[in-house]
Parts: structure tokens; sequence; C-alpha cells
């Protein structure tokens, strides 16, 4: 890497250029709209207030955004390499609607989820275009997760939001998006990678803030009972120790954390967690369930290599074999669903997504090892450092979602399009500063 011409180089090779980035710019006054939906959608505000439901709050807040988007901010930069994947990926879904085999449930899932879902990573593309507007979201995504582990720990003490189920008492969340033990706890899984990556950047107040994230997160995934999160957990920690500078260290403080924490775990989420590799339950019989699913998936995928269409497989298992439980795995659910193109499609889209993401991450490194090097605006080095830790909390979001999909269908929930929106609007951050400052 070399330092652009346009940049001052002191007499002693330093670099010396103070000049900001310069951002494309969004009013603050549309950046706290923007965070005001955030915190309506994860929270469900038109379910908890029902007038507000009454009112469709929610779709005529988006219909304005749309709006305010299109007219009051820059263009959106349309050259970062993971758009062709993700016209295609709709396309593919599009596609499968009217041929599929239950046409009114794959028309209301395209409507309901992938429409409106799709709308939060034109948000964000929209009006996320620096750092600080990054932070912004951030901070309001965490706030409104933050809110939900505190619903969570206080329904756990209280018992509203914990009943038996498979043997267990598994807490559930309050609103109907998070209402399913499984979903609550891919939400609160869905926070640890940002509360590990932004800890170095961040202040005492922050720090305090995230640790009470995690905190909270962590009592969720335990008190759900999801044996598919207690994978998760396992699968974001190898990342982290594959990215930490520090192995032994990293090592030791696991170890410590299990000595302290395992004899405090109640013994019925600890068997929940073998179960995992014994496949012995205290009740019922799902372990023996989803293997009858997934073989019913794979045969219907060979039936239908090309798809059965969004969301029809319960009625195509049900017309097969009298059975309706959808795919419980995300793998064969897009192969069921979406056919092999879909499989290549999205296949193909999330693996650009991580070659983006880690490109930004390596890069960044490196500029700022070249930075410290020669020298540099402080400025330029907390934005790199910022684009770094998020780029790193994404990759580490998607390893999560992909480990949970082993065991759970969330191919139209809204994980995927919040990742295509961070994806977009940090390759367009990186590029302003790799484009105004160094050449690689």
């Amino acid at each position: 890497m070399t330092l652009d011409r346009r940049s001052a180089i002191g007499p002693s090779g330093e670099y010396t250029d103070n000049r900001p980035v310069e951002y494309p710019y969004v009013g603050k006054t549309l950046l706290l709209l923007f965070c005001g939906y955030v915190l309506t959608w994860y929270l469900q505000l038109g379910y908890r207030i029902p007038a507000l439901g009454d009112i469709r709050f929610e779709f005529i807040y988006a219909l304005v955004l749309t709006a305010l988007a299109f007219l009051a901010t820059p263009k959106v930069d349309t050259k970062c390499p993971l758009l062709p994947y993700v016209l295609l990926y709709f396309l593919v879904i599009v596609i499968q609607v009217p041929f599929s085999h239950d046409f009114a449930r794959s028309w209301d899932v395209f409507v309901d989820r992938i429409v409106k879902f799709a709308f939060m990573a034109f948000f964000i593309v929209s009006f996320v275009r620096s750092p600080n507007n990054m932070k912004y979201f951030l901070g309001a995504f965490l706030l409104a997760c933050l809110k939900m582990g505190q619903e969570g720990f206080v329904g756990r003490i209280s018992g509203g939001l914990i009943w038996e189920n498979q043997g267990i008492p598994r807490l559930h969340g309050s609103t109907p998006l998070y209402a399913h033990p499984n979903s609550f706890a891919g939400m609160a899984l869905g926070t640890l990678p940002f509360v590990y990556f932004l800890w170095p950047l961040s202040n005492k107040y922050i720090k305090a803030v995230l640790l009470a994230l995690a905190g909270l997160s962590l009592h969720i995934v335990l008190y759900t009972g999801s044996r598919t999160a207690y994978l998760g957990i396992l699968a974001f920690v190898a990342f982290a120790f594959y990215t930490s500078n520090y192995k032994r260290k990293f090592i030791g403080y696991i170890v410590l954390v299990l000595a302290l924490s395992v004899p405090l775990i109640p013994s019925d989420y600890q068997d929940r967690f073998k179960s995992i590799f014994t496949l012995e339950e205290k009740e019922g019989r799902s372990s023996e369930a989803r293997i009858q699913i997934l073989e019913d998936a794979w045969e219907i995928f060979t039936d239908y290599p090309f798809g059965v269409g969004v969301a029809a497989f319960p009625k195509v298992r049900a017309e097969h074999f009298g059975r309706s439980q959808d795919t419980h795995n995300l793998y064969l659910e897009i192969a069921t669903n979406l056919g092999i193109q879909g499989l290549i499609v999205v296949g193909l889209m999330i693996y650009k997504m991580l070659s983006i993401l880690n490109y930004i991450r390596t890069k960044s490194k490196h500029s700022l090892y070249q930075l410290g090097v020669n020298g540099g605006s402080a400025r330029i080095k907390e934005d790199l450092c910022f684009i770094e830790a998020v780029a790193s909390s994404i990759i580490g979001f998607l390893i999560i979602r992909l480990t949970l999909g082993l065991f759970g269908m969330d191919l139209y929930e809204i994980y995927w399009w919040f990742a295509i929106g961070m994806t977009f609007s940090l390759h367009s951050m990186f590029n302003k500063i790799e484009s105004n400052f160094v050449k690689f």
C-alpha cells in the first residue's frame, strides 16, 4: 500500500494530511427519523400499542422514509459488487411466487416478509452513509435489543414469559416476532458480535451498556433452552478466537468463564445442551421429528429440483406424507422452496458478502498499520478502526445465522437484509477512505 500522491507528506516522511473524508451527507433529522423506525420495527410498537397498529403506523412510517430516501438523501453508490447477487436473489424469489404449489401463502410471505424486510436494507443503504451515521443506527438497533433483553429478564424472574416446553421451562419473547424461544435466542445471539468487536473502541459508559446487553443476551440464550442457539455460541466463540491477536489469553478467559458459570447453570439446561449430542430428551420426540422432516424435505427436493415455491413446503409435505411441519433447516428450506438455482444464488450471495466484509476487515487493518508507521489523521484512524470492528461484527453475525440455519428456517427473516444493507454501507464508506487517502 502506498499513500495517495494528494496526501501531504512531512519532512520525515510522516503522513500529515488532516482533511476529513467527505462522506455523503445525511441530515441529523433524517438520521433520527430512521433510528426511530428501527426502534419501531424491532420493538413492534404497532403490536405493543394497538392504536398504532390500527392505523398501520409502521407502514406509514416506512412510506415516509422511502419518500425521504429518494428526495432528501445523496445518490446511492451502486458500484458495490454485491448488488448483482442481491438482484439475482430477489429475481429467484419473484419467479417462485407465481409457480408456487401454494400461491396464496407464497404471495403473503413475499409481500409481508420479502418486500417489507428488503426495505430495511434499502433504508440502511440510504441513511447510513458515514461511520457517524452507523453509530446512530447501531445505537438504535442495540437499544431495541437491550429493551428486549430487559423484558426477557423480568419475564423469567416473574414467570410471565417462561413456560414448560419439551420437558424444561423455556423463555419466550414478548412480541410475535420473537415469541418462539428459538427466535428470541437468535435475536439475542446476534448482539454478541457487536458487543465483542465494539468493546475495545468504547468509552466506559458505552462499555457498561454493552456489558449489560451481553449479560441479558446470554441470559436469554440460556433460558430459552434453544439447542440451536447453544451451537451458535460455540460457532461465534470459534470465530472470535480466530480473529483474536491474543489467543492464549482468549483461551484462559474462556476456561475461567466456564469454571465460574457452569456450576451455576440449572441442570435442566445442562441436560438440554447434552441432548444435542445424545439426542435424549426429557419429554417429546423433537429430535426424531426433525430427522423425519429432513428425510421428507430431501425427498421433496429430489422430486421438485427447481423448487415448490416460496414457503410452500408445508403444503407439499402434507400432500405427500400427511405431515405439515416446515423444514427446520435453512439449507433444505432454500432447496425445497427455491430449487437448485436458489441454492446456487443464495450460496453465491452469502459468499460474496463474506468476501467483501473480510476484504474490508483485512484492508482496514493494513491501512491502520501503514498509517501507524507513517503517521496520519486521528479521525481517519478512528473511522478505519470502527469500520473494521463493524465488518468483523457482521461476519460474526452471518456465521451465527448460518449455524442457526442447521436447525431453523429463517430464509424469509430480516437477518439477511440487515446484513445486505450493512455490507453495502460499509463498502461505500471504505471506498471513500480508500479513494481519498490511500492506494492499494
